[in-house]
């Protein structure tokens, strides 16, 4: 009986303990610290963009692509050097290639109907065992295989994965939202993405002329719809992270998916909270994430052949201040009317990066980290934990981004990030089965009690 007690205490110490010690490790976090390193296939290859996984040989003459695509796509047509055309079927699509001796060929296979997702094209150069064979060396048929699109296994997110719904912002809010996107913003079902996004920047930008200045701490916890209004109507004040969080709601709203970035500086591998937020609004009809910067008035950023740039391009151009080729499509407002080799008031123009990137180079430097929020779109808590009574979706999020659902980070540098989150696992863990084990324990010693 002695032994029983003391088993079912010393478990409840236990317990307790390890309670403590998560409730230590969470409370004692360094700012922003929920972040997990990931590639910049995983952050950028869209499963909304086919992916092949791999390739493989039916017969000398015939290849088939395993494709991975967030639609299911039923019909190919494939052509080779722009013509030829012959059919292919699903995601494992299987078709005739030329093995003309070294030649190179293309073959493009569109999706049936058009428009379903991106084309996929490779090309094939042939070297046949027999060309090897003949100068001595056992080799097979060698196939030089080359893709415009994304090729791997490696995790990949759809595009939806990353654009918030915003249900907790409330029905009667995201209709008002909805009507302002149709009738005042002049947003058509027809619109093109950039379309979308230079009509938006021009309705958001005189909005929130003024409303630059040091946050409340209740614009923390606030969802982005009650943020907006009070930066417009002037009650609230916001710096870049505010500003950032308008856009994405507001994009997201007008059928744009889009999502918050920050990028932070770092110190002994960690997070320094210094750093600028920005968005990445996804264009569909590239196929690719384009930077935004609504606090900067800059729409998206192109290289010369109009392909639009993502941050982590941009971050790996500032290493080498190679922005020479780099275009960004801004509004021309308040911000930058009479600067130097800008021109043009009131209107969204085409201007060469380096007379407006002031912000990527001083924000990007070498050592960052590049952190992607996955909805929902609420703050990081920061010290302060009284949000945590007074919104939902903001304690939920935290506490997911906390254990499960992290943060998704790019740079250059190693970081803490996977280090951080096994601890964290591990000691959850560690208490959830300390008190199943007690509340087993607990129920034995009452049965054999009983009996």
């Amino acid at each position: 009986m002695k032994n029983r007690k003391f088993g079912f205490y010393a478990g409840a110490v236990l317990v307790l303990l390890l309670f403590a010690i998560n409730l230590y490790v969470f409370f004692t976090r360094e700012w922003e610290s929920s972040y997990f390193p990931a590639s910049y296939a995983t952050l950028y290859y869209s499963l909304d963009v086919p992916t092949i996984r791999r390739w493989e040989v039916d017969d000398r003459n015939r290849i088939r692509l395993v494709l991975a695509c967030a639609k299911d796509i039923r019909e190919w047509r494939v052509l080779t050097d722009g013509g030829n055309e012959q059919q292919a079927s699903g995601m494992t699509p299987s078709f005739r290639i030329d093995t003309t001796f070294s030649v190179l060929h293309t073959y493009r296979l569109l999706p049936v109907p058009e428009g379903e997702c991106l084309p996929v094209e490779i090309t094939i150069r042939f070297y046949s065992r027999e060309f090897y064979g003949a100068s001595g060396l056992a080799r097979p048929d060698v196939y030089v295989v080359r893709s415009t699109v994304p090729c791997g296994e490696f995790e990949q997110f759809a595009v939806a994965d990353w654009a918030d719904d915003y249900a907790y912002v409330g029905p009667e809010a995201l209709a008002e939202a909805d009507r302002i996107v149709h009738q005042e913003v002049g947003i058509h079902e027809t619109d093109p993405t950039f379309v979308r996004m230079e009509k938006l920047t021009r309705y958001l930008r005189p909005k929130l002329k003024g409303c630059g200045g040091v946050p409340k701490d209740d614009e923390r916890w606030e969802n982005p719809w009650l943020l907006y209004n009070e930066l417009v109507s002037g009650t609230g004040k916001g710096w870049c992270t505010e500003h950032a969080r308008v856009w994405v709601f507001w994009a997201n709203r007008a059928g744009i998916p889009t999502r918050f970035v920050f990028n932070a500086h770092t110190q002994d591998n960690t997070i320094d909270y210094s750093g600028h937020a920005f968005a990445e609004s996804f264009v569909r009809e590239q196929g690719r994430w384009a930077y935004v910067d609504l606090s900067q008035s800059q729409i998206y950023i192109t290289d010369r052949a109009g392909q639009v740039l993502n941050t982590a391009e941009l971050y790996q151009l500032n290493q080498h201040n190679a922005f020479d080729s780099a275009f960004a499509r801004m509004y021309i407002d308040w911000l930058w009317e009479g600067r130097p080799g800008i021109a043009g008031r009131d209107t969204v123009e085409t201007v060469p990066f380096p007379l407006c990137n002031n912000a990527v180079r001083e924000e990007f430097p070498v050592g960052s980290i590049l952190k992607y929020r996955r909805p929902p779109d609420v703050e990081d808590v920061r010290d302060i934990y009284t949000g945590f009574l007074k919104d939902r979706t903001f304690l939920k999020a935290n506490l997911e981004r906390y254990l499960f659902k992290p943060q998704l980070a790019y740079s250059l540098y190693p970081t803490e990030g996977a280090h951080t989150y096994f601890v964290r696992r591990a000691l959850f863990y560690a208490w959830v089965a300390s008190v199943l084990l007690w509340l087993l324990a607990a129920w034995r010693g009452r049965r054999k009690t009983a009996s």
